[in-house]
């Protein structure tokens, strides 16, 4: 009986170690894989709160931003701003009735031709794009940054780009651009074949130039008698451009912009005069406000990250232009 009780107490005893042992054991794994339940379940919800958070962002800019699928920029060479306000143009009048303009628009210091352009459709300065002359210069290459064209396409939009002057091609390296025509050298060939492509191929960002106020300001004088024709003849073009949006619905979705590389004085440009730098901007389409002025002063940079933003686009850090948020209506839902 004795050795019987040695042995059944040596069992218990073994048994009592090994469920200590087993206990500790079991009770160490709960709260290591509680630890990391708790460490997934905040890192989980970091990241759902953080998922949530550019979702509500985007929501938010999506909610903003007007259903907008279609961007046209239209330059008048040389127009000057002051004859915008002055000389009553008819189809300027109905976009400024249906739209806004900017009281103080200028270009940049080097109020040429193809710099401005480049900033225009860049939103950078002529030291950072890199096109400082003003001709065409095949040797010389092409714009060093990139465009809202490039931009464009590199989102799978489509572009297009119709001009008078040779020398704006080196703002559209090819392949940056889905379409580049000449049509020719007056406004109203360059308008009714850049209407008919709008029109049938829809792109959604183009840019058509008109130079007529431009080659008239060098040869006859900035606000001669044979310029204000000129500008009168860029006026009817702007018109043909604007009835084939709306015979064609695409009014309804489409933000056009209309403004100009530089101003002009005598027979020049040089940028040195502030009759030189100040252009007029006008803007029209989906949520903007109609007959409104900006007070504030508008910069030709602003063209390219205002037609940015409302195709959705990124803006690059680089662009020094601003996106031209006051041009739309404010939301509903902050209308106090």
């Amino acid at each position: 009986m004795p050795r019987i009780r040695r042995g059944i107490g040596w069992t218990l005893l073994c048994v009592a170690g090994a469920a200590l042992l087993l206990h500790a054991r079991v009770r160490a794994q709960p709260a290591n894989a509680n630890a990391n339940a708790n460490a997934n379940a905040n890192a989980n919800a970091n990241t759902n709160t953080n998922a949530n958070a550019n979702a509500n962002t985007n929501t938010n800019v999506d909610a903003q931003r007007p259903r907008i699928n279609h961007v046209l920029i239209i330059s008048e060479d040389g127009l000057r701003a002051d004859a915008v306000d002055s000389l009553h143009l008819h189809w300027h009048e109905i976009l400024r009735k249906h739209g806004v303009w900017a009281a103080h628009a200028k270009t940049i210091r080097d109020a040429s031709t193809l710099p401005a352009h480049a900033s225009m459709l860049s939103g950078v300065l002529p030291k950072e794009h890199g096109l400082t002359w003003n001709n065409w210069r095949p040797h010389k290459g092409y714009i060093q940054t990139p465009t809202i064209f490039t931009d464009a396409q590199e989102h799978g939009l489509t572009t297009a780009f119709f001009t008078v002057k040779s020398k704006l091609r080196h703002i559209v390296p090819p392949g940056t651009v889905g379409t580049y025509q000449r049509p020719g050298y007056l406004c109203k060939k360059v308008a009714e074949e850049a209407a008919q492509y709008l029109t049938s191929e829809k792109p959604a960002l183009a840019f058509v130039h008109f130079s007529d106020p431009d080659e008239s300001g060098h040869s006859k004088g900035w606000m001669s008698k044979q310029q204000i024709h000129a500008i009168g003849d860029s006026d009817r073009c702007l018109g043909i451009l604007y009835e084939a949006l709306e015979k064609s619905g695409l009014i309804e979705d489409t933000l056009i912009i209309v403004s100009a590389d530089h101003g002009g004085h005598n027979h020049v440009h040089s940028g040195a005069k502030l009759i030189d730098r100040a252009i007029p901007w006008i803007a029209c389409g989906p949520g903007v406000r109609e007959d409104y002025v900006l007070e504030d002063e508008l910069s030709t940079m602003d063209t390219a990250a205002t037609a940015l933003y409302a195709l959705g686009l990124p803006i690059r850090p680089e662009i020094l232009g601003k996106p031209r948020l006051d041009i739309f209506e404010a939301p509903k839902a902050d209308i106090k």
